[in-house]
């Protein structure tokens, strides 16, 4: 150990590094393609349930039951996992299951919104 105790790897041709710096960066490239997409999902499912818990609470409102907030829930592939009066505004709130990407990593839990509506 001539070298002060250092390791010294020396290379006697660069052949092939290419290779390995291109794989490196496809899979980079598909790690942020992935994150991408699965945010993107759960964008658009997040934008769904607040659009069918806006939906469901005004049918609630309308027809003055939650019955009519379950029945939008359900023509939309959504749940209801709660309705209440409070005088004469109801508040629901809907739940749809995770994009089926992020499913491994949301466990059971569902994507959720709440809305209120009333007259």
């Amino acid at each position: 150990m001539g070298n002060g105790g250092w390791l010294v790897v020396s290379f006697e041709s660069e052949e092939g590094m290419a290779t390995v710096l291109v794989l490196a960066l496809v899979t980079g490239l598909a790690v942020f393609v992935t994150a991408t997409t699965a945010t993107a999902q759960w964008a658009l499912t997040r934008a769904k349930t607040s659009m069918v818990a806006d939906l469901a609470a005004v049918a609630a409102a309308r027809q003055g039951s939650c019955s009519a907030a379950a029945a939008a829930a359900h023509a939309h592939e959504a749940q209801m996992l709660a309705c209440s009066w409070q005088g004469g505004d109801v508040t629901v709130t809907i739940g749809m299951p995770p994009p089926s990407a992020l499913s491994r990593w949301a466990g059971d839990g569902a994507v959720q919104s709440w809305a209120r509506a009333g007259f």
